[in-house]
């Protein structure tokens, strides 16, 4: 089967090609970065560069994890394939080497050649690696696909585009689950598959956790528990339920551990008035929409916390940097921020009741400013705006190029 494309990434790699850095391209498992890595080739084959000048590394493979074991095997491994003139090194799973930020750091140094690694899990957050490469790297966050992606993934575009959201949002948007949007009982298992892997192998065992019970009781709550503002106190009153015995700091090394596995993410609240981020109260999104239907009775149980869920998602694709904003008496779903720009958002299937719309546009007239501010709903037809707060169809705007 041919590769299906990823030109949002393509694109950045492009921009980022040449320059002086590291290209790390991470994300969670299975969300397409080793196929980007191919997609990378392609695009060098393409521009003229020859194949032999293409270095490329699968540390995921059993057979080249016994040949390199350390950053040793591997620098000498890529100095012996090195070519004349300009070399390209791409490295799948480099976290599968002990020492890899020695290697990479020889690497970078010593050889003339333009370095990509991917990982599966955010090794660039842990103490020593941000010291050790501090300045020589620079990172591509590759998530599942976007809506707009699966729409072109699983060739929708001339479909019902309802019926193709509802299976976005059913099963979400994994390669490996888009590609099987015919058959939800496999999309099920390969979904559930692709979790148990990501808890089990890139939080579990990366991490030794011994209470494996307790992490998943943990995973599993608050990803059921999506877009909703939970404390330490909350988690640990329902692990204690089921009988956990726990601790607020375990609870929140559990919850970092996740967050570096790509699993979670958590959203700060910040006081709007005071200019200020809480540090209470916070919300946690999962990696993937349709990783919350496995937890929950019904795609649709909840279906605003499912829409927030793809839209937090979608800002940090268009790199905006999110909190949930906190006025006097109310909150707002999203704070998007991007250098000077400030973005409010609501989130709501639906402005057609009178007392939702009012709730819903109420916090957005409580911010003190003129920045913009947007609601986004399912409604068919909206309304251009409320004295200035623009209403957006929530699929047009995930397919807006």
């Amino acid at each position: 089967m041919p590769l299906k494309k990823r030109d949002v990434y393509i694109e950045k790699l492009r921009v980022l090609r040449d320059k002086p850095f590291i290209k790390v391209i991470s994300g969670v498992r299975r969300c397409g970065k080793s196929s980007l890595l191919k997609l990378l080739e392609e695009d060098l084959a393409a521009e003229g560069v020859p194949r032999a000048n293409v270095i490329k590394i699968d540390m995921d493979s059993r057979d080249t994890r016994n040949a390199i074991r350390c950053s040793d095997d591997l620098c000498n491994r890529v100095k012996e394939r090195l070519n004349s003139g300009k070399n390209y090194v791409l490295i799948d799973e480099i976290q599968n080497i002990r020492d890899w930020e020695e290697a990479l750091i020889m690497m970078f140094t010593d050889l003339d050649a333009d370095l990509y690694v991917t990982c599966s899990s955010a090794i660039l957050l842990s103490p020593d690696a941000g010291i050790k490469l501090v300045g020589r790297f620079v990172e591509v966050r590759v998530t599942p696909l976007s809506f707009r992606e699966y729409v072109d993934f699983t060739e929708s575009r001339n479909k019902d585009m309802n019926k193709t959201f509802i299976n976005y949002l059913k099963f979400g948007g994994f390669p490996a689950v888009a590609l099987l949007e015919e058959d939800p009982e496999l999309s099920a298992t390969v979904l559930n598959g692709i979790y148990n892997t990501i808890l089990d192998l890139d939080v579990g065992m990366r991490n030794e956790i011994r209470d494996s019970v307790m992490l998943k009781d943990l995973a599993e709550y608050v990803i059921a528990n999506t877009g909703t503002a939970i404390s330490s106190k909350g988690m640990s009153d329902h692990l204690s339920s089921n009988g956990r015995k726990n601790s607020r700091v375990t609870i929140e090394n559990y919850l970092l551990m996740m967050e570096r596995a790509f699993l979670l993410y958590k959203v700060r609240r910040y006081d709007i008035r005071g200019e200020v981020r809480l540090k209470t109260l916070g919300k946690y999104y999962v990696v993937d929409a349709g990783m919350r239907n496995l937890f929950v009775n019904g795609w649709d149980n909840n279906l605003g916390k499912v829409l927030e869920n793809i839209v937090y998602l979608e800002l940090l694709r268009r790199g905006f940097i999110v909190s949930v904003g906190k006025t006097r008496t109310h909150e707002i779903d999203f704070i998007a921020d991007k250098g000077n720009e400030r973005l409010y958002i609501q989130v709501s299937q639906t402005l057609s009741d009178k007392i939702v719309r009012e709730r819903e546009l109420k916090p957005l007239t409580e911010t003190g400013d003129e920045f913009p501010k947007m609601i986004l709903t399912l409604d068919p037809q909206t309304i251009d705006n409320f004295n200035g707060i623009k209403n957006v169809n929530l699929i047009e705007w995930l397919l807006e190029r």
